[in-house]
């Protein structure tokens, strides 16, 4: 059933993503560790499931707390939302606790669609916001009160302040990351 979008398109995941996500997303703006609670494979089409199901839901409210459409979300909520709807994986509520997640840091250039990006929004000491990288430099969050699901730049100056790490969760495999 989620493929259905492939076969009704009759096109390859990849160069659909990056049309959409080019249409989706707003112009740049200037300026030891807990375990997942289902160890399950991930299909090597996840990835481009992610991406799809987040595109979906661009424009749902942010809501602090919120863990589904109907309700708005908050960052972390909408990351759980979206591994549990591709993958089955039950993530942890908060972007911090997901940071502690086993997995791979990986750098800026490794980058591939799926990985989380966390950030230390103001003068926190502790990462406090999460979003899921999508590809082409651009990852998909809930930013704040008052904003909607979307589509940002990585290379914005802002976000690039804030970036604190990005950590893959799969092996290329589709297996998860346990150390």
């Amino acid at each position: 059933m989620k493929n259905n979008w492939r076969r009704a398109l009759g096109c390859s995941g990849v160069g659909l993503l990056m049309s959409v996500i080019a249409m989706a997303a707003p112009p740049a703006l200037e300026s030891k560790a807990p375990r997942f609670a289902d160890a399950s494979l991930v299909s090597p089409a996840a990835a481009d499931d992610m991406v799809m199901t987040a595109l979906t839901l661009m424009g749902t409210p942010y809501k602090w707390g919120g863990t589904s459409p109907e309700e708005g979300f908050d960052c972390s909520g909408l990351v759980q939302y979206i591994y549990r709807d591709v993958s089955q994986v039950v993530l942890p509520r908060t972007a911090a606790q997901m940071a502690r997640l086993s997995g791979r840091d990986v750098t800026q250039q490794e980058l591939k669609v799926g990985d989380l990006l966390f950030f230390r929004l103001g003068h926190s000491k502790a990462i406090n916001h999460v979003g899921i990288y999508i590809g082409d430099s651009r990852f998909v969050h809930a930013p704040r009160t008052g904003s909607v699901i979307r589509i940002d730049p990585l290379s914005n100056r802002y976000w690039m302040r804030y970036f604190d790490r990005a950590r893959r969760l799969f092996t290329d495999d589709g297996h998860m990351v346990d150390r």
